[in-house]
Formats: C-alpha cells, structure tokens, sequence
C-alpha cells in the first residue's frame, strides 16, 4: 500500500471515530434532575431517552427494563435521592419493577431528536 492510500485511510478512519464520538459521550458525574423532563422508551428493554431542560441523555440498563414499554409512572433515583442520575447506583423504578442504570450518555440535541424519530416509526 503506498503512504498516500495509508495516509487516506487513517485520516477517513479518524473522521469517522470523531463523528461518533461527538453523538455521545458517557457521564462521569451524577446530575440532579429536572421536573422538566421528556422520556422516550420503545427502542427495547435495553435503554431510554432522556431530555432533562436543554440536556439530553441515552440511559442504558443492567439487563432488561421490560416493565419500562407499559410503565403509567416512572421515577429515576440515586441512593434514595429522588431525580438524581448517575452512570452507575441509579434506579429508573416503573409502577411493576426497578430497573439498574448500567450507563449514561449524553447526547447532542440533534442526535436525541434523530433517535427520537427512529423509535417513533
């Protein structure tokens, strides 16, 4: 492979990891909540979206979070703090069970909205 090809391929190689990596970024601090909030569930068992004032989240769950799809309530706690999220130790409790929050992204609004419309289809 000559330098020129090699230089192309890691330059495209770096656009693309840049690119997604500007989609989401994992918290690393807890955040206090909102009563402002929008949840969007229905891309699985697996995570929910969170929009928190002009703040955006893609929240992943140890395990499945079934109870979530049918849920009339949700509540998000941390150590018994009520509306506080962190990546790990958080609760997303739905009027059927309680669900372990494995990670937290944070998501560009764009990036929220786009992934909003998917699960909308």
């Amino acid at each position: 492979m000559n330098i020129k090809r090699l230089c192309t391929a890691v330059f495209l190689a770096s656009a693309a990891f840049a690119a997604n990596a500007a989609e989401s970024t994992s918290i690393t601090d807890c955040v206090d909540l909102s009563t402002n909030q929008e949840i969007v569930r229905g891309g699985g068992a697996q995570n929910m979206l969170l929009r928190d004032g002009d703040a955006h989240y893609l929240v992943g769950f140890r395990g499945d979070c079934s109870s979530l799809a049918t849920a009339t309530s949700i509540e998000i706690s941390t150590d018994g703090a009520a509306n506080r999220l962190c990546p790990k130790g958080s609760k997303v409790k739905t009027n059927r069970s309680t669900c372990s929050v494995g990670k937290v992204e944070s998501l560009e609004a764009e990036e929220f909205a786009s992934r909003k419309k998917r699960i909308s289809r």
